[in-house]
């Protein structure tokens, strides 16, 4: 059984995460300008004001960066040949695995844009989300920065991939033994998708 530990973004609380930053953006400069606008004779807000404006800029600012952490989630997964076990997902046979979706166009790896490319202009590196879906409609859903970021490091990446190269590997064991490989991955098509529709255990284990 092999075992994959990365941080990566779980993607919650994007309306929370927004609502504070714009909170902050609204009450930093608020606090200050009245502040500042205390030495005129007729100043535009009273000093009072400060009562309320300083402690909601520090909330705010609190807030948004603990609510940016809790974005942050630490996954473990461990891989056997049936399944795999995820300590934020549960756990997933590779049989109920029903569809994958991975960003292969944004990917370096697959010959998407590379570090250098970034490095040199003002394009933000894109954080890439990863998903898989069962058959019970149960998603599970990964976003990485490949080459490292607020919620990844690279060398992080590198293990989830390596955790997705396995799984793909299972896969293809599965259902496409007897097909040559896909563009990406083994099993992945052109856009980085792969669906079970086509594929059944049954058909797959008769032509063995």
């Amino acid at each position: 059984m092999n075992t994959y530990r990365f941080r990566f973004n779980n993607g919650q609380k994007n309306s929370t995460v927004l609502f504070w930053f714009f909170t902050t953006l609204f009450t930093i400069p608020l606090t200050f300008s009245t502040i500042i606008l205390q030495e005129d004779p007729k100043p535009l807000f009273p000093v009072w004001l400060l009562l309320i404006f300083v402690p909601l800029m520090l909330v705010a600012i609190y807030k948004l960066f603990k609510t940016a952490s809790e974005r942050k989630s630490t996954e473990t997964i461990s891989v056997s040949k049936e399944g795999f076990t995820s300590s934020c997902f549960g756990s997933v046979l590779f049989s109920e695995i029903r569809s994958i979706k991975v960003p292969v166009r944004e990917m370096g790896v697959f010959g998407g844009r590379q570090l250098d490319y970034y490095k040199k202009t003002d394009v933000d590196m894109p954080y890439l989300e990863f998903s898989i879906s069962t058959r019970d409609g149960k998603k599970l859903s990964w976003i990485l920065n490949e080459w490292g970021g607020l919620y990844n490091s690279k060398e992080e990446f590198s293990i989830f991939f390596d955790f997705l190269t396995a799984l793909t590997d299972q896969l293809h064991q599965l259902y496409q033994a007897n097909e040559p490989y896909n563009s990406h991955l083994k099993i992945l098509d052109e856009k980085g998708s792969w669906d079970l529709r086509g594929y059944s255990l049954d058909n797959t284990n008769s032509t063995r």
